[in-house]
């Protein structure tokens, strides 16, 4: 198993006009835009945000999802795979592990940025 980096952070938010602010307002880029979600860059290149709104009886979550570049590598101690993989509908696979420590991440494979280097 081999990660490339992290790609984002992802936190959910209860207003998204007011959480797409924030982030302008310190700099960053929105570069995609779906109306209740999206994707900010920040300024200086490095991992962005994505910020999805959830209703206000929705506890509010956030995750670190890691770029996996190798997804046919064995997961293996210390890192726990938590679940089976995901494959989400806009075509990525996801493998949710946990840290020594309780903490939990995503690692996200894109096959097409894999294929494109």
């Amino acid at each position: 198993m081999a990660v490339d980096g992290i790609d984002y952070l992802y936190l959910e938010t209860r207003n998204w006009g007011k959480s797409v602010k924030f982030w302008q307002r310190l700099g960053w880029q929105l570069v995609l835009d779906l109306g209740s979600s999206g994707r900010l860059e920040p300024p200086g290149g490095g991992p962005g945000v994505f910020l999805e709104e959830v209703s206000p009886e929705a506890p509010l979550a956030e995750g670190v999802y890691l770029r996996l570049n190798d997804p046919e590598a064995p997961i293996s101690p210390p890192v726990d795979l938590v679940g089976e993989p995901i494959v989400s509908h806009w075509g990525t696979t996801l493998y949710t592990i946990r840290d020594p420590d309780g903490r939990e991440f995503v690692l996200q494979y894109t096959p097409d940025r894999s294929e494109t280097g």
